[in-house]
């Protein structure tokens, strides 16, 4: 059982013996496209973020556009967050994205998430109409035969951070987060009926739709 992971990750490669890695924006551009589309739902984000793959700290990874107009750093936080610039311009432009990683040693990655995620109490009507989105999204970009089923959403603090989320209805259930910072809350736990609310310990990084299709 997984998050929804939009697209899969994609290895920014270099040349043999290299130590740092060059990859054209244009490589780059099929895994970023979706972003402009997702943020044009009302209750929609897209995260984008690298991970890497030889353990390396995201405070370590430096990431660089060398554009026409000069070098365009891409801050990398914490969790790995990244926010690349997502343009007609620099797809055109096509210039070599570098960062200081090895060889195939770094994956981006973009996932659609749940606006709002900065909130402490979220009635569980407005994570379903997020979803909603989340479900046209799909629909607009992946076939029936690919396209997951959605069965709640994972909920991301920071790793270590001992956040906890209370699902307040007729009862309560109080939730802890694993080592990792991960909380999923499925619909049989949030039953509509009750008219739920996810109350937060603390504001969550973001909240991912998610899915325990097996397919």
């Amino acid at each position: 059982m997984t998050p929804i992971a939009l697209l899969a990750s994609l290895a920014l490669a270099a040349g043999a013996g290299e130590t740092e890695s060059t990859t054209p924006y244009a490589t780059l551009y099929p895994v970023l496209a979706p972003v402009r589309a997702i943020d044009g739902y009302e209750r929609l984000v897209a995260i984008q973020r690298v991970e890497s793959k030889i353990g390396a700290q995201a405070k370590d990874i430096r990431i660089v556009i060398h554009a026409r107009s000069g070098p365009m750093p891409v801050p990398v936080a914490a969790d790995g967050e990244v926010k690349f610039p997502v343009t007609d311009a620099l797809r055109e432009e096509n210039p070599p994205v570098e960062t200081n990683q090895p060889k195939g040693s770094l994956a981006l990655i973009v996932n659609v998430a749940l606006r709002g995620a900065d909130k402490l109490r979220v009635p569980w009507s407005d994570i379903e109409a997020g979803l909603g989105d989340v479900r046209t999204f799909y629909e607009k970009t992946q076939s029936a035969a690919t396209a997951p089923a959605i069965s709640g959403v994972e909920v991301h603090f920071s790793a270590g951070s001992a956040a906890m989320l209370t699902i307040e209805g007729k009862g309560e259930r109080l939730l802890m987060a694993d080592p990792n910072g991960r909380i999923i809350v499925t619909r049989d736990m949030a039953p509509p009926s009750e008219s739920p609310t996810l109350v937060f310990s603390r504001a969550p990084a973001f909240v991912l739709p998610y899915s325990d299709d097996k397919k």
